[in-house]
Order: structure tokens, then sequence, then C-alpha cells
């Protein structure tokens, strides 16, 4: 099944956590490419995109990922798990 992102304005973005934002990148990564390449075509009819974002090949998702990217290029740089590993190891060894 494919996920289902909802339109928010870039007002909200804004507002959100860095963390949000790396959640709705996920989400918005995690939507199939098209509706035609879903599992559901022939199936079910196509949903009307103004409701919300469900694939990529939509300007919707096009819109929400350029604002969404325009936000995060904003924000300090998150550690990922290694990186921040990677400074517990060094401040150990500087310590012994």
């Amino acid at each position: 099944m494919a996920s289902k992102v909802s339109i928010i304005s870039k007002d909200e973005l804004e507002s959100m956590h860095t963390g949000s934002l790396m959640s709705r990148r996920k989400a918005l990564l995690r939507c199939e490419e098209s509706f035609r390449l879903s599992d559901q075509y022939g199936y079910e009819p196509e949903p009307d995109p103004s409701l919300y974002i469900e694939f990529k090949n939509t300007q919707q998702w096009k819109h929400a990922y350029d604002e969404l990217k325009a936000v995060l290029a904003t924000r300090e740089n998150v550690l990922s798990k290694n990186e921040k590993k990677l400074i517990r190891q060094q401040k150990a060894k500087n310590k012994a």
C-alpha cells in the first residue's frame, strides 16, 4: 500500500521540529512512483491528488518535496547514529 502524506503549507513546515521534517521526508520517499505502477491500478479509481500525496509523479509530490528540502536546508545538521558513536569513541579515547 502506498504511503499517504498530508498536504501542508510551508509555514507549517517551518514550525515543525527537524525530526518531524525528516519523518515527513521518509514518508514522501515511500510514496509509490505512479498510480499506473501501483497495486491499486485496475482495482480502485485514481485518488484525488488534492486530498493527500500518494504518488511521486504528481505536481503535489514535487512541490511538497521541494518545499521540504528548502526548509531542511535552513536547519542545523542532525548527526546520524554512526556520527554520534564516532564522537563518543573519540571522547572516550581522549579521557584514557
